[in-house]
């Protein structure tokens, strides 16, 4: 297995992976391809034969509170049948020397749900601990 930066040609294997976990399926291979042409988003895949079969996104926020920016892991998705074979852990390691590296990111935060226990357990194996905050949202009009 090999983790990487998500490429192009991974768009219908990302589409595929992003409908098992978000339920979503009216993002199109071109969408997706667009997506990772601009850039916006750090996208990691972990790939077995040739096919990404996970995936992880991050976006790097700039702010001028902080000196430094910070790193948001957005998503995070392992297909059922490469589970518990390291995945998450390898990709949020290969995710934090690139952020590192091409960002000079120093911190990283995510958001996971509060019932989502096994993607809990793997962000503490990363080291991420867990801070009192309260996540709030509005939908707008």
């Amino acid at each position: 297995m090999t983790i990487r930066l998500a490429q192009l040609q991974d768009a219908p294997a990302l589409r595929r992976l992003n409908e098992a976990f978000n339920e979503v399926t009216d993002v199109s291979d071109d969408a997706i391809r667009t997506a990772l042409a601009r850039n916006s988003e750090i996208v990691v895949v972990a790939e077995c034969g040739g096919e990404a079969i996970a995936f992880c996104c991050a976006q790097v926020k700039h702010s001028f509170c902080y000196a430094a920016p910070v790193a948001e892991v957005t998503e995070m998705y392992v297909d059922e049948a490469y589970r518990r074979q390291g995945l998450a852990q390898g990709m949020l390691t290969f995710l934090e020397k690139h952020v590192r590296d091409a960002y000079g990111v120093d911190e990283m935060h995510l958001l996971t749900g509060c019932a989502n226990h096994a993607a809990q357990s793997a962000y503490r194996r990363a080291g991420f601990v867990e801070k009192r905050e309260v996540y709030m949202r509005k939908e707008l009009p």
